[in-house]
């Protein structure tokens, strides 16, 4: 439990009385002062009332008079800073952008666990918190602007994973090592500079929608269940929202949205096949696979290099493009391990 002085004001909005007494309990047992509501209105005049002063506001989607997203339009329209985190048990893509682009906070999938909450509730209750969808594209627009042609876009891109709230060692790992892993079989596909610029920052932020998945699901210690991964897979077309708002990093949102597409069809977002997957993403496809399986999951070790080798040639022509399969399983292991040693997913801070 926090320290009184540590306690916080959270504003709770849910038409169901048993979530908002699970969220009551949790909230007050880490110490916070919680106000709770049935309806939105009710919600709102308190908010607009002269001694209400709520450092966050978490409020369900789906309820009788104004939902959740008039409720966040209208908050987020009167005191812009104030965290607004949704809670819901619908996840759906037309939902995940309306509620980055209407400034949500963040967005918790029910049912969620009481550390989730507490986890969660935690991260927005500093300071100076922004929207997500405006804090991304500002720093993006930052990093755009202060790109430096002879810095590796490696050390550039930091500030984008930090500000972002990318904050999991590992996820940065695996974008550096994807990226090296691209550039490495770039070149040998015969790509140029140019393209080989592209596909490197594709590779980097290939998992920049993730800053609008639930976050319980986006951390979840095991195993999706079936509505999680329908959560998680429309990352691809939340990223490539993002990115659309910049003309000149056309070939990395195409890597965004395309790298889980299958040569043979039934990938997603779209379902693309063969040459209609553009050219890059369907490069990134194979070493974003090849960390999958090289790499450590909390329920399993990582694989060989050999037997990822064998693995991805199992799905040539299947998953993945056969003459590019061709070309990466020619590739020297032990630049493929040198890769993989440069930025393990370790920290080795902790």
């Amino acid at each position: 439990m926090v320290e009184s002085s540590e306690s916080r004001s959270i504003v709770v909005v849910d038409d169901e009385e048993p979530m908002r007494d699970y969220l009551y309990e949790v909230l007050t047992r880490e110490g916070h002062q919680c106000q709770c509501f049935e309806e939105s209105l009710a919600a709102l005049s308190h908010l607009s009332g002269p001694d209400s002063s709520p450092d966050l506001l978490l409020t369900d989607i789906n309820m009788p008079g104004m939902g959740g997203m008039d409720l966040l339009r209208t908050v987020r329209a009167v005191t812009p800073d104030l965290p607004v985190i949704l809670i819901s048990g619908l996840y759906e893509l037309g939902l995940a952008i309306d509620a980055l682009k209407l400034g949500a906070a963040d967005y918790l999938l029910k049912p969620a666990k009481p550390a989730d909450i507490v986890k969660l509730v935690a991260k927005y209750l500093e300071p100076l918190t922004q929207s997500q969808h405006a804090l991304a594209r500002a720093v993006l627009q930052r990093f755009m602007s202060a790109r430096d042609p002879n810095q590796p876009v490696t050390d550039q891109v930091h500030e984008v994973f930090h500000a972002l709230g990318f904050k999991r060692y590992e996820t940065l790992q695996h974008s550096k090592r994807v990226a090296g892993y691209a550039l490495l079989f770039g070149k040998h596909c015969g790509l140029n500079e140019e393209q080989l610029r592209h596909l490197e920052l594709g590779a980097l932020l290939h998992d920049i929608g993730k800053i609008a998945i639930p976050h319980n699901v986006l951390l979840k210690n095991g195993p999706l269940d079936s509505s999680e991964w329908d959560a998680m897979r429309m990352h691809t077309r939340i990223g490539a929202e993002l990115l659309e708002e910049f003309p000149e990093l056309a070939a990395e949102t195409d890597v965004v949205r395309s790298h889980h597409e299958r040569f043979e069809g039934g990938g997603y977002p779209a379902g693309a096949k063969g040459d209609a997957i553009p050219l890059l993403a369907r490069i990134f496809s194979v070493v974003d696979t090849f960390d999958a399986i090289t790499s450590d999951r909390p329920y399993r070790e990582g694989r060989s290099i050999e037997v990822a080798k064998e693995l991805i040639e199992r799905e040539s022509g299947t998953q993945f493009d056969p003459r590019l399969v061709e070309i990466f399983l020619k590739l020297p292991e032990e630049h493929l391990e040198e890769i993989r040693r440069q930025y393990p997913d370790a920290d080795p801070e902790s």
